[in-house]
C-alpha cells in the first residue's frame, strides 16, 4: 500500500512538471539559436550565369568567354537555325537568342540575333 501511494505522488509530480518543461523554451521563436531566423530580408539567389547570358551580347572580333564555348551552347544543326555553313574549324554558338559564330579561340567572326 505505502508502493501504491508513494508511486502516485510520484506520477503526480512528474505529470505537474512535464507540461513546465515543455515550456522551458523561451518565446522568442529562436529555437536554432540563429540569431537571424525572424529577419525578413528578401534572399535573392543569382545564376550568375544567366546573369552574363542576359547582359552580354558579343560583337565581331570579341572573344567569347570559355564556358559559352561548351557543347551545350554549340549548335551543330546550322541549317535548322536557318544560318550559313562555318568554315573550317569554327562553329556556331546560340546564346539567348543570338548566334555568334566562334573561332577555336573565342574570337567572334559573325553575329546573327534570332536566326
Amino acid at each position: 500500500m505505502q508502493k501504491a501511494k508513494i508511486l502516485t505522488s510520484l506520477m503526480l509530480a512528474v505529470s505537474a512538471l512535464v507540461p513546465l518543461a515543455s515550456h522551458a523554451q523561451g518565446h522568442d521563436r529562436d529555437h536554432d539559436r540563429r540569431w537571424d531566423r525572424d529577419r525578413h530580408e528578401e534572399r535573392v539567389d543569382v545564376d550568375r550565369r544567366a546573369d552574363r547570358e542576359m547582359a552580354h551580347r558579343w560583337n565581331r572580333g570579341e572573344r567569347i568567354p570559355p564556358e559559352y564555348r561548351d557543347r551545350q551552347y554549340i549548335i551543330d544543326n546550322w541549317r535548322d537555325h536557318h544560318l550559313a555553313p562555318p568554315p573550317r574549324g569554327a562553329h556556331w554558338i546560340g546564346v539567348n537568342g543570338g548566334y555568334y559564330l566562334v573561332q577555336p579561340s573565342g574570337v567572334v567572326l559573325n553575329v546573327t540575333i534570332g536566326g
